[in-house]
This record gives C-alpha cells, sequence and structure tokens, in this order.
C-alpha cells in the first residue's frame, strides 16, 4: 500500500532535511506538517535490523547512520535520521553510542491548529517575560535594589510586575539560587547582603532570588500584572501615601501648637516613616 502525502512529507523532512532535537520539543513538527515524534526506546547501539523481524522496512536500509561529528565526513554518513518505509516509525542517532526510536503519529487539522494557538500564545509570553527580565535585570541585579522597599509599590505602579515569595530559608534549603541546578541565571554570581542586597534572574524570567543576609535567601515567582492590576496597585498605594501626609501633617501641627516636644516630635516622625 502506497503512503499518503503526508507519510511522504515524513520521509522527505526526515531524509533530506535537518531536523534537530531542539525542531521536536519545539513542536516545529506538530505545528508546521501535523507530524508528532513519540519516542519509544533509548539504545547504546543500532538496532533498526531488530524491528525487520517484524516486516519493517527502513529508507536508507543498512546504511549507516553519521552522528553529527565535525571533520570526519568523508566516513561519516550526512544521514542522522532513518524512517521506516510505511512512515510509522524512525531512528535517530544522538551521539556516537545512542540512537533514539520514535513512533510517529499523524494529527488532524484541528490538534494541529491548536497547537498552534497555543504556540503563539507561548511564545507571546516568552516575549513578555523577555522584556521583563531585561528590565528586572536593570533595577534589581545590576542596582542592587533594597529589599526594604518591596512594600513600597514602586515594582507594581512603575514597573508592572509584583515579586510574589514562595520561599525563604538558609542556602542549602531554598530550590532556586545561582551557580546551582541546571537553570540558567541573568548574573550566576556569588550574591551579595546587607547594605547591598543581592539580587538574580532566572533567563526565563520567571523567579527571582534576594539574599537579605549572610544565609537568608528569598525566592520570588515573578508576576506580571495586566493593567487593571497595575491600576488597582496605584489606587492602593496612593491612599497609602495620602494617609501618610495626613499623619505627617496632624504630628507637625501638634508639634507647631506647642502640644508636643522637639523629641517627642522627632520620635514619632521617625516612627511614622518606619512603618512604610
Amino acid at each position: 500500500m502506497s503512503n499518503t502525502p503526508i507519510q511522504e512529507i515524513a520521509i522527505n523532512l526526515l531524509i533530506n532535511t535537518e531536523i534537530t532535537k531542539a525542531d521536536i520539543e519545539t513542536k516545529f513538527l506538530e505545528t508546521g506538517f501535523g507530524i508528532r515524534l513519540i519516542e519509544k526506546e533509548r539504545t547504546r547501539f543500532d538496532r533498526r535490523e531488530k524491528f525487520c523481524e517484524n516486516g519493517l522496512t527502513w529508507v536508507l536500509e543498512n546504511q549507516e547512520l553519521g552522528w553529527g561529528a565535525k571533520g570526519f565526513d568523508e566516513i561519516c554518513n550526512k544521514h542522522r535520521w532513518d524512517i521506516s518505509t510505511d512512515s510509522t516509525m524512525a531512528c535517530f542517532r544522538s551521539n556516537f553510542v545512542e540512537f533514539i526510536y520514535f513512533d510517529i503519529a499523524y494529527l488532524s487539522k484541528e490538534i494541529q491548529d491548536e497547537l498552534c494557538n497555543l504556540k503563539s500564545i507561548e511564545e507571546e509570553e516568552a516575549e513578555k517575560r523577555n522584556k521583563v527580565k531585561d528590565l528586572l535585570s536593570n533595577v534589581l541585579v545590576y542596582s542592587m535594589y533594597p529589599y526594604g522597599k518591596l512594600s513600597s509599590g514602586e515594582l507594581e505602579t512603575k514597573y508592572g510586575v509584583h515579586l510574589k515569595e514562595i520561599q525563604r530559608g538558609m542556602h542549602m534549603n531554598v530550590k532556586y539560587k545561582p551557580r546551582y541546578g541546571n537553570i540558567g541565571w541573568v548574573s550566576n554570581q556569588v550574591l551579595g547582603w546587607g547594605a547591598s542586597t543581592g539580587w538574580d534572574i532566572t533567563l526565563d524570567g520567571k523567579i527571582a532570588c534576594c539574599r537579605v543576609n549572610y544565609d537568608d535567601y528569598i525566592n520570588f515567582e515573578i508576576e506580571i500584572l495586566s493593567e487593571s492590576e497595575i491600576e488597582d496597585y496605584k489606587a492602593k498605594f496612593s491612599k497609602s501615601d495620602n494617609m501618610l501626609i495626613d499623619r505627617l501633617t496632624t504630628l507637625k501641627s501638634m508639634f507647631d501648637k506647642g502640644l508636643i516636644s522637639t523629641e517627642e516630635f522627632d520620635d514619632k516622625k521617625k516612627e511614622i516613616l518606619e512603618a512604610v
């Protein structure tokens, strides 16, 4: 039985183009062609012949697959992929000693369109996150934003972001910290503490890490605010500012009338400002 047009496309893509693992991870084949590769198994050796026992045949037959080695063009096959002639299974040689086998599924137009829409939303979100990462790199990381200013509303009203605390503890206990794990960080350096607050942000713009004291770290989830949420924060902190002004004005009036001493005035003023 002959292959369908989409099956012929699958053969052409895997044999005649340089499809990479990144293309699979980014769903390039799914959104662009309606082809899904489902990992079946990994082996240290080429086992394509094993599947021939079930009547399966391969486009490249017994040719040894390449593994992307540079400088070995004369002895290394340019093809790293092979696909069964019925377009139901694929094999990828990821390196010298690893072969990955995939079952091939063909998606309906409805599912493909749904995936395209989802990918578009994800790309839009990633673009927003990238802008936030660049913004907060300057505001937090490079300017060593004071931890005490987090409650001022400046990040929410001026930059449209809110840092939601998700974990606080010693270095050994917090989940997200620069220079550890497989997560990329903007600075990826040892964080400062004390008078200059140390900050870093993950490269995906989703997590911030702050070092408040020697062994006191805080992880924050970076929330991107909508326009209505920004306006809510502006209203909230505008009200707080007005209350502060009213309290200071009342205090000054009491001092001018001689109701409190200079020492009492200074102490109360300090108390009010420290509460901000």
